[in-house]
């Protein structure tokens, strides 16, 4: 006979600092948390969870890669956002060699993201790149202007 373990979900501090008090209103506040991923040699992949009212409840490192690519696991996304029960998904990550401009795996990550959020009816509400000083955003290169409350994107 097989027993289910036990599951111990446990918050942790972690080294970036969230100056944002409240809701969160668009890419560049998120990008200010996080802009030191710039300088790691990896590639870096960060998920931040946010409340219904686009509050941070959490960041979690997803992957870390090598110089030009790094994984992603849907399942991590999502599982991350259901534990949490958050109801908006940001992704950023870092591309070393500067440039912040999405690769063709980047396009399709964002595709197969944004068609898994809408089945599971979680937002995904942006997927940021950190390159040297300066960051892109889908959000902002799609919508432009600040986060809604209800967005969820549809295509790449």
């Amino acid at each position: 006979m097989k027993y289910l373990r036990k599951l111990k979900i446990q918050l942790v501090k972690g080294k970036y600092k969230n100056p944002i008090k409240g809701q969160v209103s668009g890419p560049e506040q998120i990008y200010e948390v996080f802009k030191a991923i710039k300088d790691h040699a990896q590639e870096t992949l960060l998920g931040v969870y946010l409340t219904q009212d686009l509050e941070v409840i959490l960041y979690d490192v997803l992957s870390v890669g090598g110089e030009g690519t790094t994984s992603l696991s849907v399942m991590d996304v999502f599982g991350r956002a259901f534990i949490s029960r958050a109801r908006y998904i940001v992704l950023i990550h870092n591309h070393p060699k500067g440039d912040p401009h999405p690769s063709p795996a980047d396009k399709d990550a964002m595709r197969k993201l944004m068609g898994q959020a809408k089945t599971l009816e979680v937002g995904f509400l942006d997927f940021i790149i950190v390159g040297d000083g300066e960051y892109w955003s889908m959000f902002e290169e799609k919508d432009g202007g600040d986060y809604e409350l209800g967005s969820f994107h549809a295509e790449v």
